[in-house]
Order: C-alpha cells, then structure tokens, then sequence
C-alpha cells in the first residue's frame, strides 16, 4: 500500500512538473498573435525589433542549414567509376576478339567518415537545439526588461504629476505668503520659507521630468520606436 502512494506521488509530481514547463510563445506571444494587453504589445514590439532577437533568430536558421549539409556529408564519401575494356572496342583490321572483363565498375567508401557520420548528425542537431535554447533564453531576457522598462516610465509618469501638484500647491501658497508680507501681515522670515519651498517643489518637478524623458528613452530603445510612433488602443499619452 505505501509502495502503491509512494509510486501515485511521484506520478502526480511529474504531472505538476510537466504542466509547469514555460510556454515560450506566451513568453513572447508570436507577431501575428494580438497582444493580451498593451504590456504585452510592447514585449512584442520589442522582439520584433530588438536587434540581438534577430540575431538569435538567425542563428536558429544558420544551424538548420549546418545541419541539413552535414546529413548529406556522407554523398562525397561514396565514389563509383565505369569504363569499358578498350580491348573490346573495334578497330580497323581488328579480328573483333572480346575481352573479358568487358565492363568495369568501381566503388569506393571511406567507411570512417560513413561509420562516424551518426555522431555528426547527432552533434549538429545539438547545435540547432543549442541555439534554439539561446532564442529562448533572449525571450526571457528581453521580455523582463521591457517590462521593467514600462513600469519605470509608468512609475516617472506617476512622479511627475504628483510633483506638478505640489509644485502647483507651493506655489498659490509662496504666492499668498507674497502678497501678505508685501501688506505686513507675514514676516520675513515666513516669506523666505514660503519661497525656498516653492524654489524646492520647482526643482522637484524638473527632476521628475528629467527622469521620466531618460525613462522614455530607455523604453523607446528596447522597442525600437519612438513612444510617439507606438499605435494601440490602451495606450496611454
């Protein structure tokens, strides 16, 4: 009976194993595959037009073809010849005698290079599966940092017009503070303060949208298009 559940858990247990393998197409959903959502849209752009996704890809082709020509290898080993005894050819004043052998027939391997030509085979398959893994692996690298990406413009954006609030909020009460110390109901001291918070909240806001333009150059380098030039319904100006 323990045996009996010890062998169930282990058939379970390769069963959750195997359902949790990576989809690598849902990694990166193929082009011609609408997107999920915008997310998703930008990873595809990327992959699109990510200059080491091609790379990858070409590999994967280049491979493909090693591959074929290495199955056929084992054609230049195999050399057969022919030819006639000239003996038997007539000739003028020949008495017509025929010489045997007549024909000739030649064949010639080269049996190290047939014998080994299963473990090229085996190796260049490797190589294509090699290079299959790479693509993978660029799908899983580009997909993570295109969305880290995203999210760091999305967060700039965010940032920005927080800071733009405050700055807007600083700024009616430096302007208030402003006309109060012109009329003496503020003092000095109170003016100043009310003015190096407003200089604060200004520099503030120009930080956040310094670092949400480097954001968007960022992004816009992995997808290979300006932000200006991406097209999708739930894109967001």
């Amino acid at each position: 009976m323990r045996r009996f559940s010890f062998l169930l858990l282990c058939s379970l247990y390769s069963v959750f194993l195997a359902a949790q393998q990576t989809d690598f197409d849902a990694v990166v959903q193929p082009i011609d595959v609408k997107a999920r959502d915008f997310s998703e849209y930008l990873v595809q752009l990327a992959w699109m037009n990510h200059p080491e996704s091609a790379a990858a890809q070409e590999t994967v082709k280049i491979e493909k073809e090693k591959a074929l020509n290495t199955r056929k290898e084992w054609m230049r080993d195999v050399q057969t010849s022919f030819n006639l005894n000239e003996g038997n050819l007539k000739r003028s004043g020949s008495d017509g005698n025929v010489f045997f052998p007549r024909y000739n027939f030649g064949l010639n391997l080269n049996l190290y290079n047939i014998v080994s030509q299963k473990t090229k085979n085996d190796i260049a398959k490797r190589e294509v599966q090699l290079a299959g893994h790479k693509v993978n692996g660029q799908k899983l690298a580009l997909r993570a940092e295109t969305l880290q990406r995203y999210a760091k413009f999305k967060l700039a954006k965010e940032l920005l017009k927080t800071r733009t609030l405050v700055e807007q909020e600083v700024y009616a009460n430096y302007i208030l503070i402003k006309q109060l110390y012109n009329t003496d109901e503020k003092t000095f001291e109170e003016y100043t303060l009310a003015s190096g918070s407003y200089y604060e909240a200004q520099e503030a806001r120009i930080q956040a949208q310094t670092e949400l333009e480097i954001a968007r150059f960022t992004l816009e380098e992995i997808i290979g298009l300006k932000w200006d030039q991406v097209q999708h319904p739930a894109k967001e100006e």
